[in-house]
């Protein structure tokens, strides 16, 4: 089985046997993220004969990776998957590795032991205890973390600066801003997203000259974290990337604006979308729809997939409608309901010769996939004429499925060809 299949599977004893015996370093690093990414599903019942649940078994298996793999990357991919399985686990390799037991300390007397354990000789602890300390967030901690950001291996940097992101504090900006000019860019997209997580107006201010930047690296790296902070002072900013000579740029720049929708206070999203949406339009065409379609296509967040698809009704038009509609018509079969009603609605918006009948083609297909008939009946209702009146009462009077039949009974209802129904046409 390949990992993908094992990940798929949640199969954790072939996942800890790849990261135990695997020759190959890659297939060992990959193991071990694929068991941080299954945490929530490491809980489940022990295997029959097996007093011990699949998360005890995870826990060791990272455990020992952490401290004994001969590969650096796989001892740093360890560390990162025991932070998502939590607090203890981390505690569990610390005390392992430093002989002092964590468990049973209160959180400032664990803050100070990690403290410690930030100076250890051994790198595996320093990123540990930099992870640990970046979990429990006591501000008390702030300047041993800075004084780690120019620590000389940079997985433990690469961990200081995500542990200042999470404590969000804004004492540790300057040394941060300071490293971001001078590190490998590993270390610096970790800073990137510290400074857009701690959100001040110097760490927007940093990240704004940055995007900016003659290194189309730095400024990709700039534009990917300012979608982490939703505000609208962060908007301008990644609508000017969107003309930015460097494709990457510019597509990181569309991911950020729908990433930044999500991420928007509930008291600042309808502002915030306004911004974007004006942004949006008075951009290039071509720069603007073709990443949305992208978005729509190949991401799997939900988040991004809605607010793409909300976006895509808004900012569509002349050369791009067509390729908008076909994106739109697929994803009104998205296994999520919001994501598909914004299909649905912004698939109204963009009404153009052929769509009517492409629609009532969609409806009348007893192929097709009940969820997309239901939503192409909704947009009828908004942009259908004489010839859907006529073709959906007809639709109706045939369908067996009782939620075409109410949902075309809507459409004509919105159209003028029926009267009100009984029950719940929506």
């Amino acid at each position: 089985m390949t990992l993908f299949e094992l990940e798929r599977n949640a199969d954790f004893e072939q996942l800890i046997r790849h990261l135990e015996a695997s020759s190959n370093p890659d297939i060992r690093r990959r193991a071990a993220e694929i068991l941080g990414s299954l945490e929530a599903s490491a809980d489940a019942e022990p295997l029959q004969g097996n007093p011990r649940s699949p998360r005890e078994e995870v826990i060791d298996a990272l455990v020992t990776a952490s401290q004994d793999d001969e590969s650096d990357e796989v001892r740093a991919a360890a560390i990162d998957a025991l932070d998502q399985y939590g607090q203890d686990a981390l505690e569990e390799f610390i005390g392992d590795l430093s002989g002092q037991d964590l468990e049973d300390l209160a959180e400032w007397k664990k803050a100070k032991v990690l403290a410690r354990g930030l100076t250890a000789d051994q790198p595996e602890l320093r990123m540990a205890a930099a992870t640990g300390l970046g979990r429990i967030g006591e501000d008390n901690v702030v300047s041993a973390l800075v004084d780690r950001i120019s620590d000389p291996d940079s997985r433990v940097r690469t961990r200081v600066a995500r542990a200042l992101g999470r404590i969000e504090s804004p004492e540790s900006v300057p040394a941060l801003s300071e490293r971001f000019h001078e590190d490998q860019y590993s270390v610096r997209i970790e800073i990137a997203y510290a400074l857009a997580d701690i959100g001040t107006d110097n760490a927007l201010r940093e990240l704004v000259d940055v995007a900016d930047a003659e290194d189309e690296v730095l400024r990709r790296i700039a534009v990917d974290a300012l979608g982490r902070l939703g505000s609208v002072e962060a908007v301008e900013v990644l609508a000017n990337a969107l003309s930015d000579e460097a494709d990457t740029v510019r597509r990181t720049a569309m991911f950020s604006l729908v990433q930044l929708l999500s991420e928007a206070p509930a008291n600042a999203s309808h502002q915030i979308r306004e911004k974007i949406v004006g942004e949006l339009e008075a951009a290039d065409e071509d720069e603007v729809v073709e990443p949305l379609i992208e978005i729509l296509d190949r991401s799997t967040e939900t988040a991004q997939r809605r607010n793409a698809a909300w976006l895509l009704g808004r900012v569509a038009n002349d050369s791009s409608t067509a390729a908008a509609q076909d994106a739109l018509i697929e994803t009104m079969a998205d296994d999520d309901e919001m994501t598909s009603k914004f299909a649905a609605t912004s698939l109204s918006l963009l009404d153009s010769d052929g769509l009517e009948q492409r629609l009532l083609e969609l409806v009348e297909d007893d192929l097709r996939d009940e969820e997309l008939r239901v939503k192409a009946l909704f947009v009828l209702g908004k942009i259908g004429g004489d010839t859907s009146r006529n073709r959906l009462s007809s639709f109706v009077e045939r369908t067996d499925s009782d939620r075409l039949r109410k949902r075309g009974f809507s459409a004509l209802s919105k159209l003028g060809g029926v009267g009100t129904v009984t029950g719940d046409p929506a």
